[in-house]
């Protein structure tokens, strides 16, 4: 299971590697071991972010954010045939297909896919409302010949919270620079070091 804690040791670790220069040489001559580490923990880290800023922009003010909210809640989990319209508008959500609602905070399509097509087929996604925290989670097939979903993709989307604790319409600089921070899951090169939200209100991980 990967939790709020197990990314933090992998930002860690992605963050501390990317500034060290004996890692930096090992990693260029080394494709197939540290490299290919380096860039698997480092996409998580971005997809959790990522997750993470579209949750906190679904709960803003906003008609467009009240559409992405919609899609979160009317999504049915234990959606085994991932078939039905809640689960494939959230499919859709996730992998860029609806970055017309996401305009008003990342113009020209920035915001971009959170996973891609294939990668997105290896989950079966559900959404859980009373906890901050999301889990990834192996399936266990007993047969030798697997077939996806391989994981279970728990998704956290907790009550917003009220404008007593973080007013998100009218946020701290901090948090608006990290809201509309731009991930760039094509550049394997960008390294996040701020992945959780700088106030805890929001989910601190998503996968």
């Amino acid at each position: 299971m990967i939790t709020s804690q197990s990314i933090k040791q992998l930002n860690s670790f992605v963050v501390s590697t990317d500034t060290n220069k004996a890692f930096k040489a090992s990693r260029a001559s080394d494709s197939d071991g540290l490299k290919t580490t380096h860039s698997y923990y480092n996409r998580i880290i971005k997809q959790c972010k990522k997750l993470a800023q579209l949750v906190a922009i679904s709960w803003l003010e906003h008609e467009k954010a009240r559409q992405i909210r919609q899609i979160f809640l009317d999504f049915k989990s234990n959606d085994f045939e991932r078939q039905s319209p809640t689960y494939i508008y959230m499919v859709d959500l996730l992998t860029g297909k609806k970055g017309d609602l996401l305009e008003p905070w990342f113009p020209d399509n920035s915001f971009g896919a959170i996973f891609d097509q294939e990668e997105i087929d290896y989950y079966l996604i559900q959404v859980k409302w009373d906890t901050f925290e999301g889990s990834l989670q192996e399936i266990p097939q007993p047969s030798v010949e697997q077939e996806g979903p391989y994981f279970i993709m728990v998704l956290p989307y907790p009550p917003k919270p009220s404008a007593e604790n973080i007013d998100l319409d009218n946020p701290p600089e901090e948090l608006e620079k990290w809201l509309k921070s731009p991930v760039n899951m094509s550049d394997p090169n960008q390294v996040i070091t701020d992945p959780f939200p700088p106030v805890p209100y929001l989910p601190t991980t998503c996968t």
